[in-house]
Formats: structure tokens, sequence, C-alpha cells
């Protein structure tokens, strides 16, 4: 009897503990090694500060949930260090050259860099973006010490620069570029090189345009929906913008982008299909009422991060042509509330701006 309570006492404390999410100890960094040692454990590190939107974001939405305090309550001890607080926090800042918030470390159980990467991830897929520390091709420790090393053929210098660029502890934007011109064409068109064209190609660069001159070999060697999807992302991004005022609204150059994505024969245009609507209702000042019901139409059909991106754009851009009860609908669509508030915060500075 005696061991059966004891049993169901042991399965109602660890039902507890995951549930409640990631158990964060309060360690200095070298008692954290000693504990990684005694229980056979790696060692995940959250580098935040108070000010930063995104590490609020996963204290809420990300760290709490069952299945993320599960995988990492089992794997790792878990630290929180404050970057600009204590003596711990920007210590540990510095010695790994977190320079943007949050960043996330992974050390083995002696306390040596295996991964680091920053920004929040949503949901469960956190736990994937951590997972990487155990893909050699993808662990920014084990890629940087290979780097340091010497080496410096096609495959490692692609790997380390982007997991490089996912620390942002430096614009590697020059190393993108000596890197790439290092390449031949065969070199170029591959998938390890992909992302030369992904993240480092806006619409109209030099780069893309050899993407789209280059789309047949591409789509052959790559595939031909991953390259769709990375054109798409780039006239999306064109798109947004222009919606979120960081572009010209030029209705020629607007009419010349939107006859280039046709020219391309891409798959799965419904997104950028509901972009041009959305341009054209904001560029000619149009009614909205027919618009309006294309979105509440159309926008369940896509991704939800979609879904949510589009509407972060559209609401504010639209403002003054949607009505109130309009904007509620289309913000009672958006699945994260962190996007949602900020689209609150826009509409409330623009009508604070109509006031005056």
């Amino acid at each position: 009897m005696k061991r059966l309570f004891l049993i169901l006492a042991i399965q109602v404390i660890s039902v507890s503990l995951f549930a409640q999410g990631i158990e964060f100890r309060d360690l200095a960094l070298d008692q954290a090694v000693e504990q990684a040692k005694s229980e056979g454990k790696y060692i995940f590190i959250d580098v935040y500060t108070d000010w930063c939107g995104p590490c609020k974001m996963m204290d809420k939405q990300v760290f709490t949930l069952a299945e993320v305090g599960q995988y990492f309550n089992q794997k790792y001890v878990n630290l929180k260090y404050n970057a600009e607080k204590g003596e711990i926090g920007p210590e540990v800042a510095k010695k790994f050259g977190v320079k943007a918030y949050p960043t996330f470390l992974i050390l083995d159980s002696d306390g040596n860099l295996i991964h680091m990467f920053a920004g929040g991830t949503l949901g469960v897929q956190f736990i994937d973006k951590v997972e990487e520390s155990f893909d050699p091709e993808k662990a920014f420790g084990v890629l940087e010490g290979k780097y340091q090393s010497g080496d410096r053929s096609v495959k490692l210098l692609a790997n380390y620069l982007k997991a490089l660029q996912g620390t942002f502890r430096q614009d590697v934007t020059a190393m993108i570029d000596e890197f790439a011109d290092t390449l031949s064409k065969e070199e170029l068109i591959s998938e390890e090189c992909l992302f030369l064209f992904d993240d480092y190609a806006r619409l109209g660069s030099a780069r893309e345009e050899f993407l789209t001159e280059n789309l047949d070999q591409f789509r052959e060697v790559v595939g031909k929906e991953k390259i769709d999807q990375v054109l798409l992302k780039k006239f999306e991004a064109y798109y947004a913008g222009i919606l979120g005022r960081q572009r010209v609204a030029d209705p020629l150059q607007i009419e010349s982008v939107n006859n280039k994505l046709a020219s391309l024969g891409l798959e799965n245009t419904k997104l950028t299909d509901l972009y041009q609507a959305i341009i054209e209702a904001y560029v000619n000042k149009t009614d909205a009422s027919r618009l309006f019901d294309m979105i509440v139409e159309q926008t369940p059909l896509l991704e939800k991060n979609q879904k949510d991106r589009i509407l972060y754009f559209a609401i504010p851009a639209l403002h003054d042509q949607f009505d109130q009860l309009q904007k509620e609908t289309l913000l009672s669509m958006m699945d994260d509330d962190y996007t949602k508030n900020a689209v609150i915060k826009s509409l409330e500075r623009l009508d604070k701006q109509a006031a005056k």
C-alpha cells in the first residue's frame, strides 16, 4: 500500500511539474554545469531583457505550455538571465556575444556552446528550433568550431552563415556577398545555397533576377514548391511594404510587379492575390465593403501566420475605409494576441492623429 501511494505521489508531482511548463532554476552558470553533469542533462538559457516584447510573449505563451515543459524539464537544466541586470546576466551575454533578445543558448554539460539563436517562436515549434542543437549541419556552436578550424567548404560556409545570421550577433551581409561571389553558377543553383536567394535577394535585386532567369533550373534542382514559396515571400514583402508605408505606392510599379508575378507561373498564390486586392483598394481609395467580404471569406483558407500577417498590414492601412464593426470583425479573426495588440495600438494612434 505504501509503495502504491509512493508511486502515485511521484506521478502526481511529475504531472504537476510538467503542467507548469518549463521549470527555470535560480543558479549561476557554474552551478548549472555541476547540476547538468550530475543529472546527465544539457543546459538551456533564455537571455532576455525587461523591455523585450518577444521575451514577454515567450514567457506567457510558450514556456508555460505543458508539452514544452515536459521536453525541457526532462532534458535540460533551464536558466533565465536578464542581460541588463545583476552580475550573471550581463556576464553570460558578453561571454556568448548576445546582441539580440531573446537569445537562447544550448550548452553541453561542460558549459560549451552547442547552439544559439535569437527571436521568439510560437507554440511547440520552439522545440523544433532547439532540437537543431543536435543536427551538426544546423548547430551554431558546432559549425563555428569547424569554421574557426579552417574549414571553408561550400557546404560548411553555407550552413555556418545560415546559423550565424540566426544568432543576430553581427551583420552578415558582407560575408554573404563575399561567399556568393566565390560560387559558380552550378554551386549557386543548389539546395544548400538557396538561402542566398531566400533571405538576401529582395524583389528587383540582381540576385533575385538571377533566380528568375534560371527559374527552371532552380525548380529542377531544388523543387518547384520550395522555389515558388521563396518567390512568393518576395512579392508578399513588396506588397506589405506598401501597406506598411515603407514603400511608395507607385501605380505603374505596382502594375509591373503584378505582371511579373503573373508571368512566373507560381502555384498557391491565394495570399498574393489577396494582397493585390487590398493594394488596389488602398491605392485607389475604393469602397472597402466588397474587399471586406473577400477578406472574411478567403483569410480562413490561409495558414494562421499568413492570415495574421496580412491582417496586421491590411487593417491599419484601410482604417479609414473600414467601419468600426468591420475592423472589430477582422481583429477577431487574428490568432496571435501579440500581433492583434500591435494592430489595436496602431489603430489608436491613427485615431488620435485623425482627431487633431
